[in-house]
């Protein structure tokens, strides 16, 4: 894992770089998809659970990672529209980066609990070309092909955060409280997938944004796996905090090959 540097304007922020390395055996050599990581945290803190491990998990099927550090909240910083802004200038920073064999035409954003509603409010916002120019000035160089959402805060009135002074740290400006009101048909496809007894984040966040996804007629697919906890990441003991039970769930863990399935389906990766 190397660390990378970059800005947005005055602003610094870094991302955690996993880079497949060139096969040296190879004639020619495999441009290959990268995927954009937004753990959750409240908001708080960036999970490691929902970081490293999910990288290396997508470097095991031949996708590049990126985990992006976006703002957090902070005694100067809320967390929007800032870290919409840091993702599309990560987006633009693939281009640069010849020398990994990206294919940017198969550019994947996941995101999980908090992190999930900076790829929600990318998806709904700055993919649509008239919300976008009144946040970010820039050319929008490189698109996210498809989304991933694991158990997603999507609105911030339906229960997370159970304070609305905290919703205000976040964002003091309403607008990006509720990704699925300002989604497009410029929106991309996306799979969602959370747990029905979720105690932190309420599941009607995942239904409400495949409702509207559904409206729009934009492809999505939807699991909401009948028992688990909040916070699962893999859900095996790859991500276990230790002593911690409920971060098991052999069942939900299956979220993970369904979304393999999903990116081969959306030919992120080949069906063979």
């Amino acid at each position: 894992m190397q660390k990378q540097e970059l800005s947005y304007k005055d602003t610094k922020f870094t991302v955690d770089t996993y880079w497949i390395d060139p096969l040296v055996d190879y004639e020619e050599q495999v441009d290959r998809p990268v995927v954009i990581i937004c753990p959750g945290g409240g908001f708080k803190f960036h999970s490691d659970r929902e970081a490293q491990p999910i990288a290396l998990k997508f470097n095991s099927i031949g996708i590049h990672a990126v985990v992006l550090r976006y703002q957090l909240v902070d005694d100067d910083h809320s967390v929007y529209p800032l870290s919409l802004q840091e993702m599309a200038t990560t987006l633009n920073w693939l281009k640069t980066q010849v020398e990994h064999h990206i294919d940017l035409k198969k550019v994947i954003l996941i995101g999980f609990s908090a992190g999930s509603q900076i790829v929600a409010d990318f998806n709904s916002i700055m993919l649509d070309p008239e919300q976008r120019e009144k946040i970010f000035t820039d050319e929008l160089e490189v698109e996210p092909a498809v989304n991933v959402m694991g158990y997603p805060v999507v609105d911030m009135t339906l229960g997370w955060p159970k304070e609305d002074s905290w919703a205000m740290k976040i964002s003091p400006d309403i607008y990006y409280w509720q990704a699925q009101e300002h989604l497009t048909k410029n929106g991309k496809p996306t799979f969602i997938w959370q747990t029905v007894t979720d105690e932190v984040v309420p599941v009607m966040n995942s239904i409400i944004y495949a409702q509207k996804m559904d409206m729009l007629k934009i492809p999505y697919e939807l699991h909401l796996f009948g028992s688990g906890s909040h916070g699962l990441s893999l859900a095996t003991y790859v991500t276990q905090n230790p002593g911690v039970a409920k971060n098991l769930n052999d069942y939900d863990a299956k979220w993970w090959e369904l979304c393999v399935n999903w990116l081969k389906l959306q030919k992120i990766l080949p069906k063979h």
